[in-house]
């Protein structure tokens, strides 16, 4: 049997309860009491709709991402909540106020095009650490990170390996065997970071970590990574 897309049949679902709503309320069946009750209530149902939206992206095996349209509606749904608890003075026609988020929307579309190996993801955990694993380029962004390195269980390519690693947290742990030279440049507002037993821990403004082997300039096979977060907790170690 084929399947009906959620949005077709929520859109369905709408119109029908619609109709009959419309029809209940000109044969006098329901009062204007309950009108007001539902205007009352349907930012609830827009708020919860625009969460399924929204995590339902964020799941890997989720074919049509329909994530933009989830911040809208939990985003209007939410301040027609705020509005009903009057906290703040928001209508459904004050909806023209949300057209900042197209920015929001279009900056998270960028970062979602400017990963290569990897998906965009909120967050990521992952571990490099299996025998023979593919060591390649990698580019990618996560809102909050999680990733484990050993380059001692697998071949390392004769060439310049990059791994650029972006995001809001990070907790990022490497291992490298003592004859791969490798470079780590990043920035952090809170960092701190062990490397080969040197330690740096810094809060504040944009502070920034530079790391590289002696032997890393005239080594044809090594390894570098370019790190941006807000926060980093980054640990290095030869074995």
């Amino acid at each position: 049997m084929k399947r009906i897309q959620t949005g077709r049949f929520l859109a369905a679902i709408f119109f029908v309860a619609l109709g009959i709503f419309l029809l209940l309320i000109n044969i006098g069946i329901i009062s204007m009491e309950m009108t007001e009750a539902i205007v009352y209530f349907y930012p609830f149902l827009l708020f919860l709709l625009g969460g399924k939206y929204f995590f339902d992206a964020l799941l890997p095996s989720t074919r049509r991402k329909k994530w933009t349209t989830g911040v809208l509606l939990l985003t209007f749904g939410l301040l027609l909540i705020l509005d009903r608890f009057e906290l703040i003075d928001f209508s459904f026609w004050s909806i023209w106020k949300l057209w900042p988020l197209i920015f929001v929307m279009i900056g998270f579309k960028f970062l979602g095009r400017y990963r290569k190996s990897q998906g965009f993801s909120l967050v990521k955990d992952h571990s490099y650490n299996k025998p023979n694993w593919q060591v390649h380029t990698m580019n990618d962004w996560s809102f909050v990170c999680d990733y484990n390195f050993d380059f001692s269980t697998t071949l390392i390519p004769e060439e310049e390996t990059v791994i650029t690693l972006s995001g809001f947290v990070g907790d990022i742990n490497i291992i490298f065997p003592d004859d791969i030279p490798f470079k780590i440049d990043g920035t952090a507002h809170v960092l701190s970071a062990t490397i080969d037993q040197h330690n740096q821990d810094n809060v504040g403004k944009g502070h920034a970590l530079t790391y590289k082997t002696d032997d890393f300039d005239d080594a044809l096979q090594r390894i570098v990574f370019y790190l941006d977060f807000s926060v980093l907790d980054l640990r290095v170690d030869r074995i």
